[in-house]
């Protein structure tokens, strides 16, 4: 397992040093473009985001990286905060009870670790002649849950980015890993958020702004 570690760690940083690296979204879900707009109505739900990031496939053993937690919750907050669904969403536990929603988001990084090792550690040897590209899969797994705590829905969805080392030119016409990765897992949350407006799982109040102006008058 050290050695196989080492062998990543080796291949990684020989790669990155020696020649150029940039990812591509694989897209294997529609860009969602805008969410449903939901501002006619007069109060929103508020929601607590329990958000957990794994390394492994679901279902299977994983290790979850918390290092990485404070940035991913910047992409979801950002992305929460955009599609202005929500009165409120907080990552906050002390939150947790006073929201009208709980959302548990677990997202799984997944995906051949020894080709991967194996093509940048070529590249690497080889000072770049011979370009290699590993291929990172992120699978989503969303539950909303009531304030009691009862599960109202469940969804999965995935994609996937792929990364090429030792072609120079690339950084030039494509994203960071890093760009890449988070614009991935924004579109597969507003895949979730939009699904879940449209199935009528999330309840917003009926009385609309036009009802209130005409009552007003």
């Amino acid at each position: 397992m050290i050695s196989r570690k080492f062998a990543c760690i080796l291949a990684a940083c020989a790669a990155l040093t020696l020649s150029g690296c940039a990812s591509f979204r694989n897209n294997e879900i529609a860009e969602v473009g805008k969410l449903p707009d939901v501002s006619g109505y007069a109060q929103k739900p508020s929601v607590f985001v329990d958000t957990h990031f794994f390394r492994g496939e679901p279902g299977k053993a994983q290790l979850e990286i918390l290092p990485i937690k404070d940035k991913m919750n910047e992409t979801i907050g950002r992305t929460l905060n955009e599609s202005a669904l929500f009165s409120k969403y907080s990552f906050d536990e002390k939150d947790r009870t006073g929201s009208d929603y709980v959302i548990r988001l677990d997202i799984y990084n997944h995906g051949n670790e020894g080709l991967a090792a194996v093509a940048g550690f070529i590249s690497g040897l080889t000072f770049t002649v011979i370009p290699a590209a590993a291929t990172d899969n992120y699978t989503l797994e969303a539950k909303l849950m009531n304030s009691a705590g009862t599960l109202i829905n469940t969804s999965t969805n995935k994609d996937s980015i792929t990364t090429w080392i030792g072609i120079v030119f690339l950084p030039m016409i494509a994203a960071s890993p890093e760009k890449a990765m988070h614009g991935t897992l924004e579109n597969q949350l507003k895949l979730v958020l939009k699904e879940l407006v449209e199935s009528g799982k999330l309840k917003y109040t009926h009385l609309q702004r036009l009802q209130l102006r005409s009552l007003a008058g």
